[in-house]
């Protein structure tokens, strides 16, 4: 890495991780508590990211890497990078472009069903067969920001270290049970060959989700009714109930059409999400 290359470095991630705003982050203070001060420390993105303090400290130094491609990519989501910061991270650490990040395809999607997920004032969503994500509204957003970087639900949840700052008691309410419905649907649809690229990913990204899906013996079939707590994004360390309605469109049971709620949202109650 040339000493421009790293200069640059050491002068934008600083930046980067000093103006994100620490209350956006779902479950970070509850993890670190408040600071006065705005941003996040080198420590919390390395958390973020998934990797060690010393390793993305030397990213910022600027000291050389080598640094992969998908180490970067966890970087630039994490601090929130616009498309011009993010190419500047990757032609800085790298070298390299970075590829195009994926976009939910709501193309081949009745119309009607995607302005009804749009209209929704609750968090909604549709996911399909392999969890790619295939539309969300604006709530849904609030509640998750990761959805705006197009990553598939079940790779998210099982792997990237935020979910398990987010996600309250992550491994018996959410990992489990998740991973048992990815099992299932593996088993069931054999040759679909995203679903096994899904499965493939989660096994070789992280040795954790690799043993749940390996050795747990739950069964779950889908999410309908079942009640789960989680942080939210501007609400500190307050955990919030959420209980999920699942639903599929009889023209294409594929799909997956989720509410979430707050759990006590009703009667009279209003969606901290929304």
């Amino acid at each position: 890495m040339s000493d421009s290359k790293s200069k640059e470095l050491n002068r934008l991630l600083p930046a980067w991780r000093k103006r994100l705003p620490r209350d956006e982050v779902p479950g970070l203070t509850a993890r670190y508590g408040r600071r006065r001060r705005q941003g996040l420390t080198q420590e919390e993105v390395a958390d973020l990211v998934g990797t060690s303090s010393r390793w993305y400290g030397k990213l910022e130094s600027g000291a050389p890497g080598p640094y992969s491609l998908d180490f970067l990519e966890r970087v630039s989501r994490v601090l929130q990078l616009g498309e011009s910061e993010r190419h500047a991270l990757f032609f800085y650490g790298a070298g390299k472009e970075p590829a195009s990040r994926p976009r939910p395809d709501a193309s081949s999607l009745d119309p009607y069903v995607a302005d009804y997920v749009r209209q929704q004032e609750l968090p909604t969503y549709i996911s399909n067969l392999a969890w790619d994500l295939v539309i969300y509204n604006r709530a849904a957003l609030a509640q998750f920001p990761w959805m705006a970087y197009g990553l598939n639900i079940m790779i998210w949840v099982l792997t990237y270290p935020e979910a398990r700052m987010q996600l309250i008691d992550w491994e018996n309410t959410w990992a489990r049970p998740m991973a048992a419905q990815l099992r299932m649907a593996a088993r069931k649809h054999t040759g679909h060959q995203r679903l096994a690229e899904v499965v493939r990913e989660i096994r070789e990204r992280d040795e954790v989700a690799r043993q749940i899906l390996d050795a747990d013996v739950m069964s779950y079939s889908h999410p309908d009714g079942s009640r789960r707590f989680l942080y939210l994004p501007d609400h500190h360390e307050q955990a919030f109930e959420v209980v999920w309605l699942a639903f599929s469109p009889l023209r294409d049971p594929t799909l997956r059409l989720i509410v979430s709620m707050c759990a006590d949202s009703v009667p009279g109650g209003v969606e901290p999400a929304a």
